[in-house]
Order: structure tokens, then C-alpha cells, then sequence
């Protein structure tokens, strides 16, 4: 048995979960990001980026990093930022999941505000943030490691994320992420396309605007972005063969019924991707030949707690639906 020594040394090396479904032909394989330790597949972008920001002398010890984040970046900074000596403020605003906000807390991660008001006055929030995290790492002598355009971002997927991936399921038809910054699925897009003939498929929520200038609002975190926003530099559209969208009831009720009927406890870019999987191969015939696609399961359900889980939250916002659950039913067997 492997010993650790040192708390970045659990990050990666997830496991893989096939689940069964009313195809024969297909099988779904899910990359189950959450079992990193601060839960989700952006414990790898924290690594990487503090590793890099270290190795060129950007960030010494006893500093203090602030990033913009819309929780699970911040969660895995905050928890590398006390494990390796660092202070850490998370730019975030109020639309953040509270879990996820009292995780950086418990990591002793500060939180810095950005509210809907300053989105009124100009300019979208997640731009507010970015520029206000670049602005206090000036004035109090700090660092902001930009996970939006770090090119750093992606490069810790490439050879982690990516190389796991493949060697997991070397002959997968798929994969389907979801696209925020982009890193994730740029990074380990690159390096399976460098390495086998897998498609590579980018889903963002109904209302995001990464391949398109119209949106609208949607809840769902993390993945996507508000028309008119600043797009990342990391998105590598290049690498997608596909894109598509999935809404707010669609990724919410699929979350719901995973964790009451299979045991899966998976966030909201996971409820998309299972959604859209289910869409995806309904819509395509049957075939002789086995086809296998993977899908990178970012975070636990446990950071949304208090909205997707939540029966009231989800009656007030009219997205509970009981034909997406008998149509998951009816296919995830």
C-alpha cells in the first residue's frame, strides 16, 4: 500500500464507473473527478497553477492568492493554500452555491464579494470578478493566477486528466465535458486527440454564450458564460468536434434521479452530460459494433445541497419535471 506524504499527491488518478443503460451497443463510462481530495477535477488546475506560479518565483511563501471563481477552483486553491503554507481570497458573487462557499471557508479561504449592482453599472459579473481579483493582488502585494487565459490551465489536464483518460479507455468513441474556462476539456481534449480517434463533444448550459453572442440567464454554475462576457483565453475550440446545450431542468432532474436511483451524487455539469448522453444516443441507430464514450464527472452533488437537492428551491424556480425523470428511467437501467 502506497503511503502519501504529501496532500497534492492524491490528486488525479480517478477511478472509472461504467453504468448500464437500454443499449446493448453503447457503454457509458464515467470519470469520477470527485474522488480528488477537495472534490472535484479542478484540484488539478489549483496544482498546476500554483505549481507553476512557485517554480518561477511568482509566488513565495506567506502570500496571498486571489482568484476569481464561481466556487470549485476556489475550493481546491483553498485547500492547496493551507496545505502549502499560502493566504487565499476567493472573488465570488452572490450566485455562487453556498456549499460550495463554505467549504473555502472551512479551508480558511477568504471571501471577496462582487455583487448584482456592480453588473448593473457595466460590464458581467464574472468580468467584475476577474478584474477585481486582479486589481486586489496589486494593491496588497499578492497574486492572481488566472485561470481564465493561464495557458498553465490547460496544461494540467494534458498529461493527467488527458493521459488518465486514455489509458482508461484507449478505444472511446466520445468525451463530453462541459466548457467554463475551457481547461479541462482543451488540456485532456489535446492529449487523447494527439493519441487516439476519440470525438471530442463540449456541452455549456441553455443560455451560455461561448459559441454564440444571444443568451439568456440559466442557473446552473460553473460551466458557461453570459452573452457579451469575456470569453476565456484557455478554449481551445479547435479541439471540439461537436457542441451542444442542455437546460437548467434537464441537468437538475438528472442529478436528482442519479442520486436517488443509482447512488450518484454528481454536480450540475454532470447532470448536463448524463442528459445529453442519453439524448445523444437515443438519436443514434443501432449498431453492431460497440461504441463507449466517456464523460468527466467534474464535482459531487454535495456543493449543491441548497439549490438542485433542495425540493423547495427547485418548486420556486418551477424546474422540478417528471417526464425527464421517467425518460432517464426508461434508459438508465
Amino acid at each position: 500500500m502506497t503511503i502519501n506524504t504529501k496532500l497534492d499527491e492524491l490528486i488525479g488518478n480517478t477511478p472509472i464507473l461504467e453504468i448500464k443503460t437500454a443499449r446493448p451497443d453503447w457503454k457509458i463510462y464515467l470519470k469520477l473527478e470527485y474522488f480528488n481530495p477537495a472534490g472535484s477535477f479542478k484540484d488539478r488546475t489549483a496544482r498546476s497553477l500554483m505549481d507553476w506560479a512557485e517554480k518561477t518565483g511568482k509566488l513565495k511563501r506567506g502570500m496571498e492568492i486571489f482568484e476569481s471563481s464561481s466556487g470549485n477552483t476556489a475550493k481546491a486553491l483553498a485547500m492547496l493554500s493551507a496545505a502549502r503554507g499560502y493566504k487565499f481570497t476567493a472573488i465570488v458573487d452572490e450566485h455562487a452555491p453556498a456549499d460550495k462557499l463554505r467549504s473555502i471557508k472551512a479551508y480558511g479561504g477568504k471571501l471577496h464579494f462582487c455583487s448584482d449592482d456592480e453588473d448593473k453599472k457595466g460590464g458581467h459579473l464574472v468580468d467584475i470578478r476577474r478584474k477585481t481579483a486582479k486589481r486586489l493582488a496589486e494593491e496588497r502585494g499578492g497574486i492572481n493566477l488566472d485561470q481564465y487565459d493561464n495557458p498553465e490551465n490547460p496544461k494540467g489536464y494534458y498529461d493527467t486528466l488527458g493521459k488518465e483518460i486514455f489509458e482508461q479507455v484507449p478505444d472511446a468513441d466520445y468525451l463530453v465535458g462541459t466548457i467554463g474556462t475551457g481547461s479541462s476539456l482543451s488540456g485532456s481534449g489535446q492529449y487523447i486527440k494527439e493519441h487516439g480517434q476519440t470525438k471530442i463533444i463540449a456541452l455549456e448550459p441553455k443560455g451560455s454564450s461561448h459559441f454564440s453572442p444571444h443568451g439568456h440567464g440559466y442557473f446552473i454554475s460553473g460551466p458557461g458564460y453570459p452573452a457579451g462576457a469575456i470569453l476565456p483565453k484557455n478554449i481551445d475550440t479547435a479541439l471540439f468536434d461537436k457542441h451542444d446545450y442542455v437546460a437548467d431542468k434537464e441537468a437538475f432532474n438528472t442529478m436528482r434521479f442519479f442520486a436517488e436511483s443509482k447512488g450518484l451524487l454528481v454536480g450540475d455539469s454532470s447532470g448536463m452530460m448524463l442528459y445529453y448522453a442519453m439524448k445523444f444516443i437515443k438519436s443514434e441507430p443501432v449498431s453492431e459494433k460497440i461504441k463507449k464514450m466517456v464523460l468527466i464527472i467534474g464535482d459531487s452533488g454535495e456543493s449543491y445541497l441548497t439549490h438542485a437537492f433542495c425540493d423547495e428551491w427547485m418548486a420556486e424556480k418551477n424546474l422540478l419535471d417528471e417526464k425527464v425523470t421517467k425518460e432517464l428511467k426508461d434508459f438508465y437501467i
